[in-house]
């Protein structure tokens, strides 16, 4: 049953709209609590149970997908341009996100720090970038792409909801490496990078989970809610979540449980 109700063509007041984004979100936030910090992967993670060999598979994937994840974004630029040059504060906010994805720490972005992570994993470059994603694992960027290509601003906007709680996700993978798996904070520094990006102004560009809180806020504000059948605001946000935990499960279950064996 859904929670938060929005109707295509209805305006509302900033506060309206930011109240709905803002309990979209506590939603999120609840789910992500319930199948990603309290799922097997990271309980064992956060209690130094899980095996680095875990900790390398992930890391593949999560390289393939960080590699493709971002290119969407930056695709979700163009689509979605007609949006943003109505709202040329979004405009400069997004644009400084795309770059900062793709010129920090220097071109192409932060895949650089993607592949310096899974180094101090013991991954070789190669192994990332020829990386077989796992079924469970690539079904999210899947997701991702089906909403790009196939739906409406809006669902694309609630799927980003997913992308703020990964600022705190990082600093509890952060702070589990230095404490279980004896890593310097320095070999640490993807996720330090995707803590701050992600969650504070950095270097004068809006922290990414804000500017996703933004954009969705306005588009609610316009009465541009429109949803494809069998899709609305908060099963486009829920369900990028259990992807999410299914990309978790998915390696837990081929490593720790030997099914991929």
């Amino acid at each position: 049953m859904r929670t938060i109700s929005v109707t295509f063509g209805e305006k509302m007041s900033p506060e309206q709209a930011r109240a709905q984004v803002d309990r979209l979100y506590e939603m999120v936030y609840e789910r992500w609590d319930r199948k990603i910090t309290r799922g097997r992967f990271m309980t064992d993670l956060q209690q130094g149970r899980l095996p680095m060999e875990a900790i390398r598979v992930f890391w593949k994937n999560w390289y393939a997908f960080v590699s493709e994840i971002n290119n969407l974004i930056g695709c979700s630029y163009q689509r979605h341009i007609w949006f943003f040059k109505r709202h040329p504060d979004l405009l400069a906010a997004f644009s400084a996100k795309v770059a900062d994805e793709l010129m920090n720490p220097r071109p192409p972005g932060h895949i650089l720090v993607v592949i310096e992570q899974g180094k101090a994993f013991g991954l070789s470059e190669e192994e990332m970038i020829e990386c077989r994603m796992l079924p469970e694992c690539r079904a999210l960027l899947e997701w991702a792409r089906g909403l790009l290509y196939e739906g409406t601003i809006t669902e694309w906007w609630a799927f980003l909801s997913c992308e703020e709680p990964i600022g705190h996700w990082a600093r509890q993978w952060r702070e589990a490496l230095v404490r279980h798996y004896g890593f310097q904070e320095p070999q640490t520094r993807y996720f330090q990078v995707h803590e701050e990006a992600d969650l504070e102004e950095h270097e004068g560009i809006m922290g990414h989970g804000e500017f996703n809180r933004q954009c969705l806020q306005r588009l609610l504000q316009e009465g541009m809610v429109l949803f494809r059948p069998g899709f609305d605001l908060e099963y486009c946000a829920m369900t990028s979540v259990d992807y999410l935990a299914l990309f978790f499960d998915g390696v837990y279950r081929h490593v720790v449980e030997g099914e991929g064996a």
